[in-house]
């Protein structure tokens, strides 16, 4: 009787296992969505989680002490972006000023975590989100659940320094070095090219990983919590 209770016991243990693993699997769903910040404060605002916000300034601001332009005078550094936009360095270069960083999203959710978000919504907003599996491009649901992926998956976003600009048309606007790059851009006038490879979207490619608060804050300057949530000056983009 003990011989045969002792096999029992794995035969019914291997039976749960083999019907847990023949379950269905839980629908997901990609999410993506690119957003264009001046401070810290303006991303926050957006009820995305402050600690990405604050990681994906310093991560766009690493960015631009590494790769922002290099002029040796303000009239070349003008000409490229904005009038009066650009400022002195220490060794008396010029260089524009950071205008802000863009946030890229990008992940996948689950049908649970669409349901878990649908439930924050207040009423006059859940007739607009789609009942049933799935969802719909509500703003509202969109950014929960892109608040909720950012907090769960560091490595669903990336961010990019943005600078301000004038077009051929003499109209402003607030764009990525990758993205002017990408239209013909190539900021002959700065030393980069030419002294040295010149742009490229390679070169330009954006960080995926987040750098740590801790260790950006500490350098001070631009760097500074202080700076973060004040934003840029400038003006509003466009």
């Amino acid at each position: 009787m003990k011989r045969s209770k002792y096999v029992q016991l794995p035969l019914a243990a291997s039976v749960a296992m083999a019907i847990s693993g023949c379950g269905p699997t839980e629908k997901t769903y990609a999410v993506q969505k690119k957003y264009n910040f001046q401070s810290v404060q303006q991303c926050a605002d957006e009820k995305l989680p402050v600690d990405v916000c604050s990681d994906a300034y310093m991560t766009a601001l690493a960015e631009h002490r590494r790769m922002a332009p290099v002029y040796d005078n303000q009239a070349d550094c003008d000409a490229d972006f904005v009038a009066d936009w650009c400022q002195q360095d220490s060794a008396g270069k010029f260089i524009p000023r950071l205008g802000g960083f863009e946030l890229t999203a990008d992940g996948q959710v689950t049908q649970s975590q669409v349901d878990a978000a649908r439930a924050q919504l207040p009423a006059s907003e859940t007739s607009n989100s789609g009942g049933g599996s799935g969802f719909s491009t509500s703003s509202l649901l969109t950014g929960l659940l892109i608040g909720n992926m950012l907090s769960n998956n560091r490595n669903s976003y990336y961010s990019e320094p943005v600078y301000r600009y004038r077009d051929d048309r003499g109209s402003y606007g607030s764009s990525t070095l990758s993205q002017r790059i990408a239209k013909g851009s190539t900021f002959y006038r700065s030393n980069q090219a030419k002294y040295g490879s010149g742009y490229s979207t390679t070169s330009t490619r954006p960080a995926k990983k987040p750098i740590s608060v801790a260790s950006s804050t500490s350098r001070g300057g631009f760097g500074s919590k202080a700076s973060a949530r004040s934003g840029w000056g400038g003006g509003s983009s466009s």
